[in-house]
């Protein structure tokens, strides 16, 4: 005898229903700093493990300022093939994100810091700059060892 379980997702479940019986749209969610950093670093790691169809210059072209991208091309070059955006040659196992100290962000600008943790051990600090009025990364930077 076979069960079948019928799954409903937790969206569905904060979703209001309407007179039809069908759920009603769901309000954007506000983008913030913190979102885009998450929302852009899940993705590019998923590129990166080869989960999805993009290619993680793909990601990076379609999501970071054309400037940051040239300059990720750099950094990758100077420090051996490293992944510019991970800044180490593995993949991160998961990452945590927080509002940077204040002390880091710029006029116009939002720092979030995201901390890597490897598989293999240990973590890292990455600072990624996020620019206020249109939300897109234009900076991403090893931590300063005093700021963490």
């Amino acid at each position: 005898m076979r069960k079948y379980v019928k799954l409903v997702t937790a969206a569905a479940l904060l979703l209001p229903i309407t007179a039809a019986g069908a759920p009603a749209a769901a309000a954007p969610a506000a983008r913030t700093p913190l979102g885009e950093v998450d929302s852009f670093f899940s993705e590019y790691r998923l590129a990166a493990l080869g989960e999805i169809e993009e290619y993680p210059a793909e990601i990076r072209a379609r999501t970071l300022s054309p400037p940051l991208n040239a300059e990720l091309d750099a950094w990758s070059a100077i420090h051996g093939g490293a992944d510019p955006v991970f800044r180490e040659r593995s993949i991160p196992r998961s990452w945590s994100l927080r509002e940077a100290p204040a002390t880091l962000s710029s006029p116009g600008a939002h720092t979030v810091s995201v901390t890597e943790t490897w598989y293999e051990g240990g973590s890292r600090e990455v600072l990624f700059t996020v620019r206020l009025p249109d939300l897109r990364i234009t900076a991403i930077n090893d931590a300063p060892r005093w700021a963490t």
